[in-house]
């Protein structure tokens, strides 16, 4: 009796394959939420860095950038703020020239999130919080990430706020400088 060769599979083939499609799949996620885990660690520095050179300018100064009523001493052509501590929305423009011309931070670079981050980041001194540097299109839930990495997790209170509640699409962040 002559044996027959079947072609084919066999059961142990067949789950080496799915071993190794299942691994592949395991590295794409995990590579996936490290690539988002560097996006949410970048928009942090970004922030603790405008911070830095906000208050970097302070030391140097004496005024906060786009409120220092002494910039166009400094620099011809500069617009100076009205030197009372708070970052107003007619000075708020100014903070990014004056913090180039300071030489604190040069730009403009592109954020984690989308767009330029001098585009995306704006000051002011509303909201309740004080003076503050905004994200703008920050993902909700990572919004709330960020917001429990450095603050309370709570998107209306806290040195960290949002402009909605994180369930939102998108949300402005409010970093309290």
């Amino acid at each position: 009796m002559k044996v027959r060769k079947k072609n084919g599979f066999t059961l142990v083939e067949l789950s080496i394959v799915l071993i190794i499609i299942g691994l592949i799949i395991v590295a794409i996620l995990r590579g996936q939420t490290l690539i988002e885990n560097a996006k949410i660690t970048r928009q942090i520095r970004d922030f603790q860095n405008i911070s830095a050179a906000y208050y970097a300018y302070y030391d140097r100064y004496g005024f906060y950038p786009g409120d220092d009523s002494t910039a166009s001493s400094r620099w011809p052509g500069e617009i100076d703020g009205n030197g009372n501590g708070l970052v107003e929305s007619g000075e708020a423009p100014n903070v990014w020239s004056h913090l180039m011309r300071g030489g604190f931070v040069q730009g403009p670079k592109r954020g984690p999130y989308g767009g330029y981050l001098f585009g995306n980041m704006n000051f002011g001194d509303d909201f309740g919080v004080g003076n503050y540097v905004a994200a703008t299109s920050i993902p909700g839930p990572v919004g709330e990430r960020i917001d429990r990495k450095n603050d309370d997790g709570i998107y209306n209170r806290g040195l960290i706020q949002a402009s909605a509640s994180y369930t939102q699409d998108t949300v402005t962040l409010y970093w309290k400088l």
